[in-house]
């Protein structure tokens, strides 16, 4: 096993729990520290980040662009901080993050549901949808996640997805285990806003022709179940806002691949209806565009 895993393992928790001893609900000011060096002095994918924004907000000036982006370096700055404290975090510090209305809203929505899918994009702080899912509804969240490549990062972030009884499946292993959770009646968590091949099923996202994966869209046109889209958005006040959205399958259409095409279709029709609301709070740094 290369030794950088590990020296880039040290760092990255050195580095997260010293610019986090501000706590939690302070992150923000921290995550500053993170934008300026990694914005101004060490760029990491800014032009991808300028790109991005250049595409989906072309009525902004260069300046706007510039302004914003580095917003959504502190977004996501302070999306890894808190993540940190996530370790730590005790049930009712986490379900403290929403207020009680936002906490029945869940409750109601997936009422008398069984199998149901929870579809997420990189929004607010992504991670806490299947942590706060799986307290709220008493049931263990499946998250899909994609493999990553150090080691000692991969372990470290399962230890948080599953410390309150959620299971992390990682992508590509074994697609029977999805399948079989959602028999069970189990939940499954996915991010699903991921740039997909180039010879993918291409859906309109902020006016531009996007490639985009169909894995989702297949299982759940395949088992019928439950799909609700879950973005969790930051507020000002330090909380986290759950903007739930029932997926209705158009009953008109006929064919697998109709149906398909209407979920990723509709999925991203929601997601930049999320990040207009909300533009320095999604991953910019996704090459989404890269053909």
């Amino acid at each position: 096993m290369p030794d950088k895993y590990k020296l880039e393992f040290y760092f990255f928790i050195i580095l997260g729990k010293l610019l986090g001893v501000f706590g939690f609900k302070n992150a923000k000011h921290s995550a500053k520290f993170f934008a300026i060096i990694f914005f101004y002095l060490i760029p990491i994918r800014k032009q991808v980040v300028i790109k991005n924004l250049s595409i989906a907000f072309p009525h902004l000036s260069k300046n706007e662009i510039k302004k914003l982006a580095f917003k959504n370096y502190i977004n996501v700055a302070q999306t890894f901080l808190e993540i940190f404290h996530l370790e730590k975090f005790g049930k009712n510090e986490l379900l403290s993050l929403f207020t009680e209305e936002n906490l029945n809203d869940l409750k109601k929505i997936t009422e008398n549901k069984q199998g149901i899918i929870f579809l997420t994009g990189h929004v607010g702080n992504w991670e806490l949808g299947a942590l706060v899912g799986g307290l709220i509804l008493e049931s263990k969240v499946n998250v899909l996640i994609k493999n990553q490549k150090n080691p000692y990062v991969r372990d470290w972030m399962k230890s948080i997805r599953e410390k309150f009884g959620n299971k992390q499946i990682t992508l590509g292993t074994n697609v029977r285990e999805i399948y079989s959770a959602i028999k069970k009646g189990e939940i499954v968590g996915i991010v699903g806003d991921q740039r997909g091949p180039r010879d993918a099923m291409k859906v309109n996202f902020f006016g531009r022709k996007t490639s985009v994966f169909s894995g989702t869209a297949t299982i759940a046109v395949k088992t019928n179940c439950p799909v609700i889209f879950v973005f969790i958005v930051r507020k000002q006040n330090g909380q986290f806002d759950l903007i739930l959205t029932e997926f209705k399958m158009d009953e008109s259409l006929k064919t697998k691949e109709e149906k398909i095409f209407y979920f990723n279709q509709y999925f991203m029709e929601q997601l930049e209806e999320i990040i207009r609301k909300y533009p320095d709070q999604w991953l910019w740094m996704h090459n989404i565009w890269k053909y």
